[in-house]
């Protein structure tokens, strides 16, 4: 799609930058947002149908996590919680890591 507002598509290398391939730069996300809110298009924005149904998924997993007690945490980029390799480490299992 060319950037903008208009619904303008181009064939275009799929190895490509937009400021290589157009003469208009693509907006920041939030720009294009904004602008939809301006303009009263919608079609970006979760109707209030999907917003119940996502917590009718969620509020039992939150409520479970309450009173079971969370997954446990781990730092970003590791291999995950040390629970997860006692947990295959009872039955005489590791984890396959390159």
């Amino acid at each position: 799609k060319v950037p903008g507002t208009s619904m303008e598509i181009r064939d275009v290398s799929m190895d490509f930058a937009y400021g290589e391939s157009f003469t208009e730069s693509s907006p920041e996300a939030y720009e294009r947002l904004i602008l939809d809110v301006l303009l009263g298009d919608a079609n970006l924005f979760p109707r209030h149908q999907e917003v119940e149904e996502s917590w009718r998924i969620l509020d039992p997993v939150e409520e479970y996590w309450a009173t079971h007690g969370r997954p446990a945490q781990y730092a970003s980029g590791s291999w995950g919680p040390r629970e997860a390799d006692e947990m295959l480490a009872r039955d005489g299992r590791s984890w396959r890591r390159p």
